[in-house]
C-alpha cells in the first residue's frame, strides 16, 4: 500500500464549493482511474485540509500522477484552483 498526503489551505469563502466539487467531480475521477481511496479531512475550525490518496503500489501512483489526458490535467487544475500552500508527503505501508 502506498499513501500520498497533501496538506493545503482553502480560503473560507471557497470551502463549501471546494467540498462540493471534490465530492462530485475530483474524488470520483481519481477513484475510477487507479486511486483505491480518496479522502479529504479538514482541521476542526480551520482552513487547513489534508487529502489522502491510497494506491496499491508506487507504480499505480506514478501511473496516475503521470496521466496527461485532458481530464486528468483538468482535475489537477480544478483542485489547484481552490488550494494554497500545499505540501506533499508519501508513505509506504510497512506493517
Amino acid at each position: 500500500m502506498y499513501k500520498t498526503v497533501f496538506t493545503f489551505d482553502v480560503d473560507p469563502a471557497k470551502q463549501e464549493e471546494y467540498l462540493k466539487v471534490t465530492a462530485e467531480k475530483i474524488k470520483p475521477y481519481w477513484e475510477t482511474h487507479g486511486c483505491q481511496s480518496y479522502n479529504v479531512w479538514q482541521m476542526d475550525g480551520g482552513n487547513t485540509f489534508i487529502k489522502e490518496m491510497l494506491f496499491e503500489d508506487v507504480e499505480s501512483k506514478d501511473k496516475l500522477f503521470g496521466l496527461e489526458e485532458e481530464a486528468a490535467v483538468s482535475m489537477r487544475k480544478l483542485w489547484r484552483s481552490f488550494m494554497t500552500d500545499y505540501t506533499l508527503k508519501t508513505y509506504i505501508r510497512r506493517v
